[in-house]
């Protein structure tokens, strides 16, 4: 007994394990429900479409959040907006990818030629087929807990541990010789399927053990919410569930159709990709699926093509669908479709006190919606323009009339005025508080209904375009409000009207949507959002990137919010961040789009049915788009995701990519550069917008909107620091700015290292025409000066042989004569005394001779020669001072001589006519110039005598100036202010001093003056 009881004791575990093993598996096979396929819109990518990809067999999603796609032909990098195809940096293509796996750090690309690529930012590491990594196309990748790579491919499986490809075999339990799919699941379990059989290696295990079932050519391996193993098979039509345990035990279904891909979304559903079939969704997950309540797209529906490879679900909760044709995404709706008839479009919307939703377009009548219940009037269509009356009712206008309805029915109160043309349609529709309707007849003007009778109210807008209003509505106090074209706003209370207008801070052009609610009216137009206080207009300063221009609609929203709708699509602007706008001057208004795909046409001329949106009791939100009717709950708006990093992704200089460190030095003479950049939202990348600016070039920040492009041309040389900034439209903190530094090099004619070498060439060639002007120039002079040596030593000759041998013949006769006289006679002593004279006379009539033939030839210098000349002055009533300063040199014998009889000739006439008592003689060796200069206090001269043509039959002041200029010199002779005269000799140095020119730098300070080529007839 006890025996027996000890075995039940032992036998009790089993039985509890395997009953609670059923009752979890069982729990686990109940249906999990997900939201219908419905709530997600669709959009696909083609090559004939939006010039998208081709042969889609992989995705994965890398953690900076761009998408990768495998095609037929190479790799591609997808970030919502456009496909790049991505350039190994070997220059090997890569050929067809059959697989791809997004790790931490990089991702790793499996090809259908066999072997593997890592890359790793811009960086490829490759595996070709061999040691230890088999060979053949590689169909699966899969990596567990320990970071340890698998790889499925045709010749076999194989791992990775991060340095080197080893190959699992039979010996690893692994008996399989192809591998065509591999997976690892939660627990951290490997899947591996061969040709026929699935194995498995829990974690920490060394082996792969066989599961029992047979399965044909494996495609996928993806695991449930339950935990449940799946498998698909390409070929047959077989569906596989295994429940995960020491003893795995599987399940088959037979499905109508092979399967590529499976996955299972984060909502529970079940995706299935078929290869002809389109795409299949179940909502009921359980095996064996129910194959009849499959939600089905295919190519009718809208789907790139029905032939499908790979699924994935991005980490926003996007999925993704490869096909032979494109990519397709399918992401959850912030917008949910209004049940209204299928084209439904351009709808005019009004919503009635009792709650119904009031809908009329252009081909679908009068539509009444409420608690699912859908109500149709046919009238005459098109209808253009509704209005909610203050009961359950609503006004209808059109071109055939205006139409009163409720949930009874519709009625037609009255035709268009007789001067409406057949297709004039209403623009807009206001109530008064007497209950009279103001309509707007497009192209006729503004018309007010009284009892089924028209009445034309008096125009107000100057322009031709101001003729009917654009817009209409009623506020609180009972004022109406017209807006009309080209920024121009009219109010109407009682029989009084006031226009608004640019000097009442209105500027929004076209004034199109109007709102007006707890005291506060705001207007929106062509060009923006005004708020009116009660008295003036203040605008309200929004980004300048196009998406709030031309705005339809205005509808208030919870603790404030405003709505707005327009050609940009749906945009919230939180109350905080509008009363923080229009506080704040320069504050960039933060705001969020919602689904700004389909929105209103672009044209803001275009007619549309008014208004485009209106706010329910419950505070829901309904739009009218040109892809229909939506409905928004902002209750249950999704919290906004964290803004992503913007990445610079190219730099292209004169169409040729550039490298991106963290610096760039881009050559000189760069004409244009194109900056790409991007920041990654797969789910809804419109919502982004950007701005961007460029230190050193931009003066503020460009606002650029979803560009995704900077171009600059004709950058000059310098440093430059390029920033990009994201904002994701909702009142959260913007990102940081991302930044690229680079500078332009300068011309290598701007360079330093160019400078020198030009300035250097520069001075020599100046140094050597100056050179060469002062040889020409003392070529000249020596030339001139033997000229005037040889015009002296004729004059010499001439003297010697006529006057001074006549004159001494003359002293001879005279001497003869004086002898004949006694020598007390009185004749005697005068005679005797004018030989001595004329004695006097020869001397110096001799020396001048001798100086003409050979100047200078005492050997003084012109220092002591003027020194000797005063000293042999014998005039005691007059003081003269002789002053020498500067280094003395010696002169040219011509300059010397020159400079010396203009001294003496400047001092004799003082002596003579000045009357002076006082004569300075300044004598300055100059580094520039030699100067002599003769001053005196005597009565000067007069201003006529001082030119160079001096006293008219008088030659002392025109030889002094001609003595000058035949030296090159210039002579200045002027009546000073005190009294007294001036006469100042300059000569250059060049031309001066008989050492020039063993001081060649002295060269660079003057130019010598050529002298005249006059000759010295003195």
């Amino acid at each position: 007994m006890n025996a027996l009881a000890s075995s039940s004791a032992r036998r009790q575990p089993l039985w509890v394990v395997r009953c609670c093993a059923w009752l979890l598996a069982g729990l686990l096979a109940l249906p999990v429900q997900a939201e219908p396929l419905a709530q997600r819109e669709h959009h696909r990518w083609t090559m004939a479409d939006d010039d998208g990809p081709n042969q889609v067999g992989a995705l994965a999603q890398t953690g900076d959040g761009y998408l990768w796609l495998g095609s037929d032909s190479n790799l591609l990098r997808f970030d919502g907006f456009g496909f790049m195809n991505y350039q190994p940096g070997d220059g090997q293509p890569l050929g067809t990818v059959t697989s791809l796996l997004a790790v931490d750090d990089g991702l790793w690309v499996g090809l259908r030629a066999g072997g593997a690529r890592l890359i790793q930012g811009r960086t490829t590491r490759s595996y070709p087929p061999g040691q230890g990594l088999p060979g053949g196309a590689l169909y699966g990748l899969a990596r567990d807990r320990d970071g340890t790579l698998w790889a499925a491919a045709h010749e076999g499986l194989a791992r990775f541990d991060g340095e080197r490809w080893t190959p699992v075999g039979a010996d690893q339990g692994f008996s399989a010789r192809s591998a065509r799919a591999v997976f690892v699941d939660r627990d951290g379990t490997a899947w591996a399927a061969g040709s026929h059989r699935l194995y498995q290696r829990p974690a920490g295990a060394q082996r792969f053990t066989e599961v029992d079932g047979a399965i044909d050519w494996a495609s996928q391996i993806a695991q449930a919410a339950d935990g449940a193993i799946w498998i698909a098979e390409r070929y047959v039509n077989r569906l596989h569930r295994v429940i995960p345990g020491t003893r795995p035990r599987m399940q088959t279904q037979t499905v109508d159709a092979p399967i590529n891909g499976l996955l299972f979304d984060k909502a529970g559903g079940l995706w299935t990709s078929t290869p002809g079939n389109g795409l299949r969704r179940y909502r009921h997950v359980r095996m064996p699926l129910d194959l009849s309540r499959a939600e089905r797209v295919t190519r009718t529906e809208g789907l790139s093509a029905d032939y499908l490879w790979p699924l994935l679900e991005d980490r926003d909760g996007t999925v993704w669908a490869g096909s032979n044709a494109g990519l397709d995404r399918f992401r959850l709706r912030e917008l949910s479709p209004a049940p209204l008839p299928a084209g439904t479009l351009n709808a005019a919307l009004a919503m009635a006190t009792d709650g119904a939703l009031w809908a009329a377009s252009g081909n679908r009548g009068l539509m009444r919606l409420q608690d699912g219940e859908l109500q149709h009037w046919p009238i005459a269509e098109p209808v253009t323009a509704l209005l909610a009356d203050r009961a359950a009712g609503i006004w209808a206008g059109g071109p055939h009339g205006i139409w009163h309805a409720t949930a009874a029915g519709v009625a037609l109160l009255a035709r268009l005025p007789e001067q409406a043309m057949a297709d004039a349609s209403v623009r807009a529709l206001t109530l008064a508080d007497d209950g009279s309707l103001w309509v707007s007849i497009n192209g006729l003007g503004l018309f007010v209904l009284r009892g089924g009778q028209w009445q034309a109210a008096a125009g107000v807008g100057e322009k031709p375009s101001q003729v009917m209003p654009v817009s209409a509505s009623r506020d609180e106090q009972g004022r109406l409000w017209f807006g009309y074209r080209d920024n121009l706003l009219v109010s109407r209370q009682g029989d009084q009207w006031r226009q608004w207008g640019e000097a009442d801070g209105l500027q929004i052009g076209h004034v199109t949507a109007q709102l007006h609610r707890h005291g506060v009216s705001w207007v929106g137009g062509q060009h923006g959002l005004a708020r009116f206080d009660g008295q003036r207009f203040q605008m309200l300063p929004l980004p300048a990137n196009g998406q709030f221009d031309n705005i339809y609609a205005l509808l208030p929203g919870r603790d404030g919010d405003l709505w707005v709708h327009g050609k940009g699509g749906i945009l919230q602007l939180p109350a905080p961040e509008v009363a923080r706008a229009l506080a704040e001057p320069g504050y960039r208004l933060r705001y969020r789009s919602v689904s700004l795909d389909g929105s209103l046409a672009n044209d803001p001329y275009r007619l549309l049915p008014l208004p485009t949106g209106v706010m329910g009791s419950d505070g829901r939100l309904w739009f009218s788009t040109s892809a229909g009717v939506s409905l928004l709950d902002p209750a249950r708006q999704p919290a906004p995701a964290p803004l992503p990093t913007v990445v610079i992704e190219s730099l292209l200089v004169d169409g040729v990519p550039q490298p991106l460190p963290t610096t760039l030095q881009l050559p000189a003479g760069s004409r244009r550069l194109v900056i790409d950049y991007a920041a990654l939202n797969l789910r809804a990348p419109q919502s982004l917008s950007f701005r961007y600016r460029l230190q050193g070039y931009d003066r503020d920040w460009i606002e650029a909107g979803r560009q995704r492009r900077a171009t600059y041309t004709g950058l000059p040389a310098g440093d430059y620091r390029f920033e990009v900034q994201v904002f994701d439209q909702s009142d959260g903190e913007p990102a940081a700015p991302t930044m690229l530094a680079f500078s332009v090099a300068p011309a290598f004619y701007l360079r330093p290292q160019f400078y020198l070498p030009l300035t250097t060439a520069l001075l020599f060639v100046l140094w050597w025409l100056h050179r060469r002007a002062v040889r020409r120039d003392r070529q000249r002079l020596h030339l001139q000066l033997q000229a005037q040596q040889g015009e002296r030593e004729r004059i010499a000759r001439e003297l010697h042989d006529t006057l001074l041998q006549s004159l001494q013949g003359l002293m001879l006769r005279f001497q003869a004569a004086a002898n004949t006289l006694a020598a007390d006679h009185p004749a005697r002593t005068g005679l005797e005394h004018a030989l001595d004279r004329a004695d006097q006379v020869m001397h110096e009539g001799r020396e001048r001779v001798q100086h003409l033939r050979q100047p200078d030839t005492s050997g003084l210098g012109l220092a002591a020669e003027l020194s000797q000349f005063v000293q042999g002055l014998d005039d005691p009533g007059i003081g003269i001072a002789l002053h020498d300063t500067g280094n003395k040199r010696t002169l040219h014998a011509a300059v010397q001589d020159a400079a010396y009889r203009i001294a003496t000739e400047a001092i004799g006439n003082t002596l003579r006519h000045a009357s002076a008592r006082q004569i300075t003689l300044t004598l300055d060796y100059g580094v520039r110039d030699l100067r002599v200069c003769i001053e005196d206090d005597g009565q000067g001269i007069a201003a006529d005598y001082a030119t160079a043509e001096g006293r008219p039959k008088r030659w002392g002041v025109r030889g002094m100036h001609e003595r000058a200029a035949q030296v090159g010199g210039t002579l200045t002779v002027q009546a000073l202010a005190s009294g007294g005269t001036r006469v100042e000799l300059r000569i250059k140095a060049a031309l001066s001093y008989a050492d020039q020119a063993r001081q060649p730098w002295r060269r660079w300070l003057t130019r010598p003056r050529p002298p005249t080529t006059e000759s010295d007839d003195a």
